[in-house]
């Protein structure tokens, strides 16, 4: 186990959270959106070591890694600091009744020391996307970046203590031996981001103290396709979708399905769309990322032996290479066909009726989300009852993760909680109440002993008593 912080270390920097959360962060909007903008200079001023360290670790185009990283976090941040004191105000309301005049105030508290596990995936993103919602509802961060993604993980480590004080937002580095050893720990609040079976580990750790959590995880997203909205549009979303980030996005079409008739004019306008973005040779392409590792490259590698390849399939574990794949002939009950892919493989699918993709996937995990190419409003409206999922996209494909007023999470095998805009308040602040009431005098009817006309009373007056 390598990491920069013992337990006994860290346990006092808990302390220290809690106290910086009750004493200050509490009620002191001012220091939040402060600690905001420290958010916004800590990616604008070291943009280029972000991007960098993003094309270290995953291969990322310069402008993909702006795009899904520091844009993504920065207009967060803008939307987030614009509407914070409307999304934490306390809402008041009054009644009057017999008894006198009642005032409930309910207030979003902030938990305390939050843990926040984040992925490798999008490993700015995904670790500061969840720190910045936290720490704007007043709570101290403690945060753990995935081992895989080494450079930024490093550079996490290496910033953070320069923009923040440990007792709001602390890094710690290390694998899962330390990850295990930080789940075991009693925190206030837990945010996950990565695996089902991982995200299972983490909510028992967090069940043992009793400790909420939020768990981001993932799905076996169907992207469904009808004879209203096949185009060269729809394919070129589709494709740039799935292989963006060399197909490692929680959130990418996993596999699609298009009408029997047009099966064949897909599949020959998705391998033209393929060259178009990437070229002949992919391998050579500076637009095209790599996999995180030739363990999760031997894990992707093993699915082409559930159906035929009709484009791509090449592999350089040298350089942790996997070329846009579509593949087609899925053999039915295999991995490919159940299992979320997480890599650059598109299984292309030709159905007949919309019904029986439902009823295939009535059977599987709720997905993250489903995608929907379609003119007609009656498709909409049976997806939208048939299927659940954390969200129906129609006629665009992973973008509505962008938009600040979009709850992002799942559901069971895809996640529990969500988080982005308002959602992020919600999730890391808790719904405490100040009851008063201004009494001015006691309805003897309330205590014992009892009249024999007291209940009479009580069923013809309830709505006015309480």
């Amino acid at each position: 186990m390598t990491t920069n912080v013992t337990v006994e270390a860290l346990e006092i920097i808990q302390k220290r959270q809690r106290l910086h959360c009750q004493k200050i962060g509490r009620r002191n909007l001012n220091l939040r959106l402060d600690a905001l903008k420290q958010f916004k200079r800590l990616l604008i001023e070291n943009e280029e070591r972000w991007l960098f360290a993003l094309n270290e670790d995953l291969g990322k185009p310069a402008l993909e890694a702006y795009a899904t990283e520091v844009a993504f976090l920065l207009n967060e941040l803008d939307h987030t600091m614009k509407h914070l004191a409307k999304w934490v105000k306390p809402t008041v309301k009054r009644r009057l009744l017999l008894s006198g005049l009642e005032k409930t105030c309910v207030m979003a508290e902030p938990f305390g020391s939050i843990l926040i596990l984040s992925p490798w995936n999008y490993p700015l993103q995904l670790a500061l996307g969840p720190a910045l919602g936290a720490i704007a509802a007043g709570n101290s961060v403690v945060l753990k970046p995935s081992e895989y993604a080494p450079a930024v993980s490093q550079l996490l480590a290496e910033l953070i203590p320069q923009y923040f004080a440990p007792d709001l937002f602390f890094v710690v580095e290390g694998d899962g031996e330390v990850a295990q050893m930080l789940t075991n720990m009693r925190w206030d609040f837990v945010f996950f981001t990565g695996s089902p079976q991982t995200g299972t580990k983490v909510y028992q750790a967090a069940a043992k103290h009793l400790t909420p959590v939020a768990l981001e995880l993932g799905g076996k997203n169907p992207c469904i396709v009808d004879d209203t909205k096949l185009n060269p549009d729809t394919v070129k979303q589709i494709v740039w979708s799935k292989f963006l980030n060399a197909g490692q996005t929680c959130i990418a079409p996993d596999t699609v399905f298009v009408p029997r008739a047009y099966f064949t004019q897909f599949l020959e306008q998705a391998k033209q769309q393929i060259i178009e973005f990437y070229g002949e040779r992919p391998i050579e392409s500076k637009d095209y990322g790599r996999l995180i590792s030739l363990k999760h490259l031997a894990h992707v590698e093993d699915f082409l032996k559930d159906g035929e390849i009709f484009y791509g399939g090449e592999v350089d574990q040298a350089t942790c290479f996997m070329a846009p794949t579509l593949m087609t002939h899925v053999v039915a009950g295999s991995a490919l066909a159940k299992d979320e892919i997480f890599g650059p493989i598109l299984p292309i699918i030709p159905y007949d009726s919309i019904e029986e993709i439902v009823s295939q996937y009535q059977q599987l995990p709720v997905p993250l989300v489903v995608y929907l190419f379609t003119k007609d409003k009656q498709h909409i409206q049976y997806i939208q009852e048939e299927l659940e999922s954390g969200a129906l996209s129609v006629n665009q494909l992973m973008v509505h993760v962008t938009s600040p007023n979009a709850p992002f999470g799942g559901k069971g095998q895809s996640g529990l909680g969500n988080y982005h805009g308002e959602a992020s308040i919600k999730t890391f602040t808790y719904q405490r109440t100040l009851y008063q009431k201004k009494t001015p005098l006691l309805l003897p009817q309330q205590f014992p002993p009892y009249s024999e006309g007291a209940l009479a009373a009580l069923k013809r007056f309830r709505r006015i008593i309480f």
